[in-house]
């Protein structure tokens, strides 16, 4: 994580993560095809959705989707990479890393050569599993197998395990467990004093007590929507300097034609996942893939901005442009800055904007030759 960050905002990003992660899972759940497939390619990599199946060994990689999977007694020449709601991996040997992605995640018995990456709710490295070393974020997190290397983070991270190195936790509550057995130094970022039980063995504990996320001072947050109403205002500017056609279409698109612009948008944004998805799935299709990412960043970079300038231009469409961005910028600013309801509305902006972008891309798909474009005005005076 990075360095120059307090650690409760860290643990704010690391959650606001998780929570994003949790809804992308769920748009991929629920856009996904019903029917289950399954497929090896030359190198012995293994593609499946199918839930009922169980590979008894892969060559080389496993790549998962879906709602739950159990892999037991299996054998994996090399990494598995799986995403779903519920992933169980037991008696299993995997050749190389283990990268995962569910709300619910437990591994037990398995020996592991590589890393384990995972991301979820509620995860488990259970005893008698095996890995050179343990990532992991979660709302609960355990380590009860060994290990000669973890990060950890999350509400509560237990460790009653072994751990051959160091060990760095972000966490509210940390619990070393009487099976603990750490060689190296356990530097702890937490708000609480953690709880050790006696046995527990650890090289050396570094404690560095964090303020809760409640105590955080009021001049932190003021500070944080200050930073984002100038950033978004400086962008807000820039796009009405480089871009006002398209400010000015999407203000007018939104006054005339609202319903077309919210619904391509929300159903874009369903769909940008089992699309990648998709795309990643098909060799042919990664250069496409990369493309729809960096393309979706570009847009998550700078939706609020451009939906605060379109809707300030909509309202004010008889003041000075460059005004009316300004306004829109420091109010959707402010607004993605404040504390609960900021994530929500950086969501609703991004569905804005891809909204706007696929109703502009139809519009013109759709122009016969010749055929001038009729772009949304904005109202008169």
């Amino acid at each position: 994580m990075p360095c120059n960050l307090a650690p409760s905002s860290r643990r704010r990003k690391a959650r606001g993560r998780i929570t994003l992660l949790f809804a992308l899972i769920v748009l991929a759940l629920t856009v996904l095809p019903t029917a289950s497939f399954a497929g090896t390619d030359t190198a012995g990599n293994v593609l499946t959705t199918d839930e009922g199946s169980t590979p008894s060994g892969v060559e080389g990689d496993l790549y998962w989707a879906g709602q739950s999977l159990n892999l037991d007694d299996t054998s994996i020449g090399r990494d598995i990479i799986a995403a779903g709601e519920t992933l169980s991996i037991r008696d299993c040997t995997v050749g190389g890393a283990v990268r995962l992605a569910a709300r619910t995640i437990d591994i037990a018995k398995t020996t592991i050569d590589g890393s384990v990456t995972v991301a979820g709710q509620h995860v488990v490295l259970n005893a008698d599993s095996t890995a050179s070393c343990f990532y992991a974020i979660g709302e609960t997190v355990a380590l009860r197998g060994s290990t000669k290397s973890a990060v950890l983070a999350g509400d509560t991270v237990t460790i009653d395990g072994t751990v051959d190195g160091d060990v760095e936790v972000w966490a509210d509550k940390l619990i070393l467990g009487k099976n603990a057995c750490i060689t190296g130094t356990v530097s702890a970022h937490v708000s609480q004093d953690p709880e050790r039980a006696e046995g527990a063995r650890v090289g050396a504990l570094k404690i560095d007590r964090t303020e809760n996320e409640n105590t955080s001072t009021v001049n932190d947050t003021i500070g944080g929507i200050v930073a984002a109403a100038l950033s978004t205002c400086l962008i807000a500017l820039l796009l009405e300097l480089v871009f006002p056609r398209a400010t000015a279409s999407a203000a007018g698109m939104l006054h005339q034609r609202p319903t077309p612009l919210w619904v391509s948008g929300l159903l874009g944004t369903i769909a940008i996942v089992p699309t990648v998805l998709l795309l990643i799935i098909s060799i042919a299709g990664l250069s496409l893939a990369g493309t729809l990412m960096c393309a979706v960043i570009g847009i998550a970079l700078v939706s609020t901005a451009f939906a605060g300038c379109a809707i300030a231009r909509m309202v004010g469409h008889n003041q000075n442009r460059y005004a009316m961005a300004a306004v829109g910028g420091v109010a959707a600013g402010v607004l993605t800055g404040l504390p609960l309801i900021g994530d929500f509305i950086s969501g609703v902006a991004f569905v804005f904007t891809l909204g706007y972008v696929i109703q502009i891309i139809w519009r013109n798909a759709h122009l016969k030759p010749q055929q001038p474009a009729n772009t949304p005005g904005l109202p008169t005076a």
